[in-house]
């Protein structure tokens, strides 16, 4: 961070009370920072969901950039909103996580939402899954015996959020009556789609192109644990 002080009466850099102008300038710097944890341009830009000239231009002052995008850069490089805000504290958010690993928050109750246990997964395993954005990782708990043998009840499966729309057939997590409902889901040319359970006892659903747009997607599993 640069240590050149501006006019005006201030005590420190990142105030909340400090000109607009001076503040954009200052929160650049805090992003350029947070940009230089990834390996280059390009990969922050593919985690923040934005151009690389989008990026520049939150550099320059230029342009504000909005909340949920310096939440996303921030949530992948484990550093605090607070020092990215105000320039206080230690950019490092407070987390136990060991270097190249993070914390997948586990959803006990879809209602409820995260709850407070996590489980630890190595960074370049989750990119090896093709998740675009790490915060958009939840941890889901099968529960039931719909899908074994191939999921058993307790098996936890890694859904990434972020595809909450219904694409190539897989492994989704839907939400019904305030629970997570797991299917494997096959699509057709003529826009029905398949929920299928892997335990015979349970069968399939079909259901038609108006009933599939109004089924609500938690999101799409990557990864499950259980015994092979």
């Amino acid at each position: 961070m640069s240590g050149r002080k501006s006019k005006g009466n201030r005590s420190s850099p990142g105030k909340f009370g400090e000109a607009p102008a001076t503040f954009r300038v200052e929160l650049g710097e805090r992003i350029r920072w947070l940009l230089d944890q990834f390996d280059n341009r390009v990969e922050a830009a593919d985690v923040a969901g934005v151009t690389p000239e989008h990026l520049a231009s939150y550099i320059a002052g230029r342009a504000k950039p909005p909340f949920e995008l310096i939440a996303r850069l921030a949530a992948a490089k484990n550093v605090s909103l607070d020092w990215l805000a105000s320039g206080e504290g230690d950019p490092q958010a407070d987390r136990d996580e060991p270097d190249g690993f993070v914390a997948i928050a586990v959803e006990r109750d879809a209602e409820a939402g995260p709850g407070e246990d996590s489980v630890l997964f190595s960074t370049a395993f989750l990119r090896g899954l093709g998740a675009a954005d790490v915060g958009s990782l939840r941890i889901v708990v099968q529960r039931g015996a719909a899908n074994e043998p191939v999921i058993r009840d307790g098996d936890l499966l890694l859904v990434d959020t972020a595809a909450d729309r219904i694409g190539r057939d897989g492994l989704y997590v839907s939400l019904r009556n305030g629970r997570y409902f797991v299917r494997f889901v096959e699509t057709a040319p003529n826009g029905t789609v398949t929920l299928k359970s892997r335990n015979p006892e349970y069968g399939s659903q079909t259901l038609t192109p108006e009933e599939a747009a109004q089924l609500k997607i938690f999101g799409r599993v990557r990864w499950r644990s259980g015994p092979i």
